[in-house]
């Protein structure tokens, strides 16, 4: 099975070296690494080249969702998933998820946990597998970062590409449709680390807020049935927190 690793950056230096490097640590042979740089003016470039394996495109774009769109049409893997600039996989990783598709033949797309790392604290996160799960956000129960989940190609395909205009929540409006859509299947492998500086995208915009908003459009647009059941966790989850 070929993996295809799909890596938007832009202006990535100061992280990007160990995210390649948690790609070739892993020691499987059939991937490729395609890096979707936006026009980065620090000194990406010149490590991107360090790599003779890479494949790269540097131009400016209209942001995260339109680079992951780009990195996707270059690909070719039956197995995608996307490696932001700033996180890494862990050692294995690659094995744990070929071994699991091996082992459920059905399975659309693979979960493992994964780790999230500031400079404070480091947490283990337990995604869940179930779409009602991952509909109550606030419980943390969703995969928190695209580094913890290995999909197959036809996945993308049928959701179609990311919403260009959607700067900040574009991977749960994904999961929510893989979710629904395909079959789910969970390991108990850590397979990566979401770092968080303090400095990166994710801590600098209203997290919760953009959650919110994102499933709740995908439950107006695809889903309005789970809409009550929808408000009356959230309205239990405010009560008791």
């Amino acid at each position: 099975m070929q993996i295809s690793v799909l890596t938007p950056s832009f202006n990535s230096g100061k992280y990007l070296r160990r995210a390649i490097d948690s790609v070739l640590i892993q020691n499987y042979a059939n991937f490729e690494h395609i890096i979707i740089d936006g026009d980065s003016k620090d000194n990406t470039l010149s490590i991107i080249e360090e790599y003779s394996h890479l494949k790269f495109i540097s131009e400016k774009d209209n942001g995260q969702s339109d680079a992951m769109n780009k990195a996707f049409r270059m690909s070719s893997g039956d197995i995608i998933v996307y490696l932001n600039a700033d996180d890494e996989f862990l050692p294995n990783a690659f094995d744990n998820i070929v071994l699991a598709f091996q082992n459920n033949r059905d399975a659309d797309m693979i979960v493992g946990n994964l780790i999230f790392k500031s400079a404070n604290e480091e947490l283990l996160r337990i995604p869940s597998s179930h779409y009602k799960d991952v509909l109550l956000y606030w419980l943390n129960l969703f995969p928190n970062n695209p580094v913890s989940y290995f999909y197959k190609r036809k996945v993308q395909e049928r959701i179609g590409e990311f919403q260009v205009q959607d700067h900040y929540s574009m991977d749960i409006w994904f999961i929510l449709k893989a979710y629904q859509k395909f079959k789910i299947v969970k390991i108990d492998a850590i397979l990566g680390i979401f770092h968080s500086d303090g400095e990166n995208k994710t801590t600098t915009v209203n997290l919760g807020q953009n959650l919110h908003n994102a499933t709740k459009q995908h439950l107006f647009k695809y889903n309005p049935l789970y809409l009550p059941f929808f408000y009356f966790k959230l309205l239990l989850g405010r009560i008791y927190k």
